[in-house]
């Protein structure tokens, strides 16, 4: 294992054993002794603890061959531990302003008035042949986003695989990106609309949920040709590659709507985070790091809300300048 040799190093490891028990990895020790070298060499007395601007400065400065994105990596785990320090009782230095690296991807988050037009459109939609199955977009749009699925895991549910009656009805999902199993508690909505869609469910062969009328499978594909007209009749503006909305769009929105919706029964958003990345099957918490982000975006009312501790611990989504 990699030992921490400067002055910094019993407060790095506190660090890290604090990061941990609210369920970040914190695997990657090299970024952390990079940082306890730096200190120990721009720190001009071992009693002196605490990061000062100079020593920030020095931290962000690009290196060579390194990209924008690696640059502000650094630059966030410096100012997190700073903020820790801060919060231990030393004075340290708090940057306000990091350039953000330009991100090609930025997830489109539906409002609930969109969710509640697409749902309209979806229910609006009709095949012209007796063969055709577009009647399941209604079905398959609702199901995403009150179970926040993959649209695979979704299309890959086995009837095996639905417990409706059990105490607590969920779902057992199988093909998930990451091969590990995971239980998927249903609300009542959700219960009652895989109840109603099994009573009127075409037979057939397959033992997917999902099936047109001929007895074959749906495929995502055939999902995202639905998922664009429902867009038309609903009036939402596609806005282009890398921009959405897209089928993963309704995902992001499940995931931020929750969060907000946790948040204002009072609970805290980081607490809450282990729960929401265990229902959405992330393989670690720092994937579900993104949707505190966007839901603070989204509902700035909640920043206020948000415990001190994890002001010092995320800060950037609380104070940060984006340029």
């Amino acid at each position: 294992m990699i030992i921490f040799n400067g002055c910094y190093g019993p407060l790095l490891e506190e660090y890290l054993t604090f990061k941990k028990s609210l369920g970040y990895s914190m695997a990657n020790r090299y970024h952390w002794r990079d940082i306890d070298n730096f200190l120990q060499d721009h720190t001009a007395s071992s009693k002196t603890i605490g990061i000062n601007e100079y020593q920030f400065d020095e931290w962000y400065k690009l290196r060579p061959n390194e990209t924008s994105r690696n640059q502000y990596e650094r630059a966030i785990r410096m100012k997190r531990f700073s903020c820790f320090l801060l919060a231990k009782g030393y004075k340290s230095f708090i940057p306000v302003n990091i350039k953000t690296y330009k991100k090609e991807f930025v997830p489109y988050v539906f409002s609930t008035e969109e969710i509640s037009k697409l749902f309209k459109a979806a229910d609006s939609m009709k095949s012209k042949h007796s063969n055709g199955s577009k009647e399941l977009a209604s079905i398959i749009f609702r199901l995403l986003y009150s179970t926040g699925l993959r649209i695979s895991e979704l299309l890959s549910l086995e009837l095996e695989h639905l417990k409706l009656y059990e105490e607590i009805p969920h779902l057992i999902i199988t093909n998930t990106k990451n091969k590990q199993n995971r239980l998927v508690v249903l609300s009542n909505s959700g219960l009652i609309i895989l109840q109603t869609f099994l009573g009127q469910r075409s037979s057939g062969q397959s033992n997917f949920v999902f099936i047109t009328n001929k007895g074959s499978s749906i495929s995502s594909g055939l999902v995202y040709e639905w998922f664009r007209e429902v867009l038309e009749i609903a009036g939402i503006h596609h806005r282009g590659r890398n921009y959405g909305p897209c089928v993963h769009s309704i995902r992001h929105s499940f995931a931020v709507h929750s969060l907000y919706s946790m948040s204002k029964k009072g609970l805290d958003l980081y607490y809450c985070l282990p729960i929401l990345s265990n229902f959405l099957g992330h393989k670690n918490i720092e994937s579900t790091d993104m949707y505190v982000r966007l839901t603070a975006e989204i509902y700035p009312d909640l920043l206020s809300k948000m415990s001190k501790i994890n002001k010092l611990i995320v800060p950037e989504v609380l104070n940060e300048k984006y340029n």
